[in-house]
């Protein structure tokens, strides 16, 4: 593709250029906005999606297993008839094409890392091993099933932010995890260019979703 349009076409600095907003707001903000430019009314970049937020509470277990724990009834309503127990995951985000119904879900991590001011200690945190939930059978599909997107990628894009995206270890450890689907992962190592992250989505992920 590589056409730029989303860098080239959006307001999108004035953001970036907000110190009082984390990364993940620019994300969205700046990503919103690069994409209502190009393509009015046609995205959505949601923050906390819903869609998976009871997909273990309501998850069957066999009679078997029932009996040897600690079981309640998932069933159960509140006072105001909402589920008294919900138990799944609360992805970073969801891309979503209201013309198509296809979705892009994914998870922000940022982490410490291993540079050159740092000991290698300063790498041994494990949010990025928290992303790897992901690539579970069930979780996988699950996610597969929702997003309606190719099987060429992954159905989810991991946004890696922090020390860890210059750490020698960890960019090795996460480039062996994904191989062949290198598209689904972004080291994000200076996230005041909005411009380089916009790139990245429009060149390798947007097609999948258009």
């Amino acid at each position: 593709m590589a056409t730029q349009e989303l860098r080239k076409r959006a307001n999108w600095q004035t953001v970036s250029g907000h110190k009082a907003i984390t990364a993940e707001e620019i994300f969205q903000k700046s990503l919103q906005s690069s994409l209502d430019a190009v393509y009015p009314n046609q995205f959505v970049v949601e923050r906390h999606p819903k869609e998976f937020k009871d997909i273990y509470s309501t998850y069957p277990l066999p009679q078997d297993v029932l009996i040897k724990i600690y079981n309640v009834d998932t069933t159960l309503k509140t006072a105001k008839g909402t589920p008294k127990y919900e138990w799944g995951i609360s992805m970073d985000f969801a891309i979503r094409n209201k013309n198509n119904g296809k979705i892009l879900f994914g998870e922000i991590k940022r982490q410490d890392g291993w540079i050159e001011t740092t000991s290698m200690q300063a790498g041994r945190g494990n949010a990025h091993e928290r992303s790897c939930k992901y690539f579970t059978p069930g979780l996988l599909r699950i996610i597969r099933k929702t997003s309606n997107l190719s099987d060429e990628i992954l159905p989810f894009w991991l946004v890696i932010v922090g020390d860890i995206t210059r750490d020698p270890r960890r960019n090795r450890e996460i480039a062996y995890w994904f191989q062949e689907y290198t598209k689904n992962y972004y080291m994000w190592r200076d996230t005041s260019d909005v411009g380089d992250m916009l790139d990245f989505f429009e060149n390798n992920l947007l097609p999948y979703l258009l």
